[in-house]
């Protein structure tokens, strides 16, 4: 077998491959006894009949186009090998030569990883900021918790600051009700400011049995774009009021938290510090760890990105876009006509930060081939068995985190992880 690679533009290379008539020969014979299975052949028994004979029934050509793909996929993948070649995405095959009794070449075109110059990152530095969590922040987490344990009585009042309403409303614009705006016996925690500017305020002083009408303006920057800046018109009814007392802050509303972590308020305020404290942690490495990685991208070089790497970047961004607008209980179809946007015009804004994923990825990947980094199969068991705790007893799951798969899955992950650390040590300062 010959092979050439020549290199094109935008990260894309063309790799000719051509192979003697001897070297096809195996996979004739292969492909001759699979069409010997499929066609009848008097005289012998499926697939048993010799290559000569399947070859004046079907024609020489027949067989060889029968060969076609097991000798690309075959060929295609040992040049890669033996090149050391790692591409994106499926190539695109051209036939160049094909007669039986010749050599058989075919061309194929695909797009490969983007080679980079990795920038002098240890020039990099970012220091650390001072973690700085308030004491209204404490208690307002304290405020949050106390709301939980809270308890509510129907009180024949009317509606004030702190109560609970229970309302049925409907909302109009140009006297015609919206998509969604009717709602009934739906609950209203007066103070919270959880509806449009000036809702609640409209409802403080009514009583069970009320009902008024009354005209507010969505803000103009309001999610729904088609409401946003409209003059809306509300009719609402208050069904039932209920005055909601709060637990008072004392150690015994510690130890209803955790009787066996809390004893005291001031313990239940410490544990909530050191809380803040870890999340504003968490928070501030990730928001170093983007830094870093958007400095080290801008001062690295590299070769045209190819448009598939980041058409399939875009494409998952889209995705992890739905996944969490369904978290949130909202159809994405819904999401997207509120914009006034297609999944398209999401996929062209999403663009540039995608071309910045995969700068990013691929920098990680070089980096971790420089620096020589090895994840070893005893890390890889380790997070294995740390995912199986949370599925003691399952085979299934635990077939799904042994196969060969999810162990590529995981060192990708874990070598990701290391490269990370490294990047973190030398440019992140206290």
């Amino acid at each position: 077998m010959k092979s050439s690679v020549k290199k094109l533009d935008k990260s894309q290379i063309e790799i000719i491959v051509e192979i003697s008539p001897e070297e096809i020969q195996p996979y004739l014979i292969k492909s001759a006894q699979r069409i010997a299975k499929e066609i009848k052949i008097e005289g012998f028994r499926p697939g048993k009949a010799p290559y000569e004979i399947i070859k004046q029934k079907v024609g020489e050509m027949g067989i060889w186009q029968e060969s076609i793909n097991d000798v690309i996929s075959a060929t295609y993948y040992q040049v890669l090998k033996e090149q050391k070649i790692i591409t994106i995405g499926q190539p695109k095959i051209d036939i160049e030569k094909l007669a039986p009794g010749n050599e058989f070449i075919y061309k194929a075109t695909t797009a490969v990883l983007p080679n980079v110059k990795i920038g002098d990152y240890k020039k990099i530095k970012i220091k650390k900021e001072e973690l700085k969590i308030t004491d209204e922040q404490v208690n307002k987490v304290l405020e949050d918790i106390r709301k939980m344990q809270a308890t509510e009585k129907l009180v024949a009042r009317e509606l004030k600051i702190g109560d609970r309403a229970e309302i049925n409303f409907d909302v109009f614009i140009d006297k015609v009700p919206i998509e969604r705006g009717k709602q009934e016996k739906y609950p209203v925690i007066i103070g919270e400011n959880k509806f449009i500017p000036g809702f609640e305020d409209k409802l403080v002083g009514m009583k069970a049995g009320e009902e008024k009408e009354f005209e507010l303006q969505f803000p103009e920057k309001y999610f729904e774009k088609k409401m946003a800046g409209k003059n809306a018109e509300f009719k609402v009814k208050c069904n039932g009021v209920y005055e909601i007392e709060l637990p008072n802050l004392n150690d015994e509303f510690a130890k209803s938290i955790s009787a066996e972590k809390f004893k005291t308020i001031a313990e239940v305020k410490s544990n909530i510090l050191d809380n803040l404290k870890a999340e504003e942690s968490t928070k501030q490495e990730q928001k170093m760890e983007i830094e870093m990685l958007d400095k080290l991208v801008a001062i690295s070089d590299f070769e045209a990105i190819p448009d598939l790497l980041i058409d399939n970047e875009t494409h998952k961004m889209v995705h992890e876009l739905e996944h969490s607008v369904g978290d949130q209980g909202f159809d994405f179809n819904d999401y997207l006509k509120s914009l006034n946007k297609t999944e398209e015009d999401l996929k062209q804004e999403f663009k540039p930060q995608a071309e910045k994923r995969v700068k990013i990825s691929i920098l990680t990947r070089e980096i971790y081939i420089q620096e020589k980094f090895e994840v070893r199969e005893d890390e890889i068991e380790l997070e294995i068995e740390a995912m199986m705790k949370n599925y003691p007893a399952n085979e299934e799951v635990k077939k799904q985190l042994e196969s060969e798969t999810y162990k590529d899955y995981l060192r990708n992950v874990l070598g990701n992880k290391k490269v990370i650390n490294s990047l973190k040590k030398e440019i992140i300062i206290d």
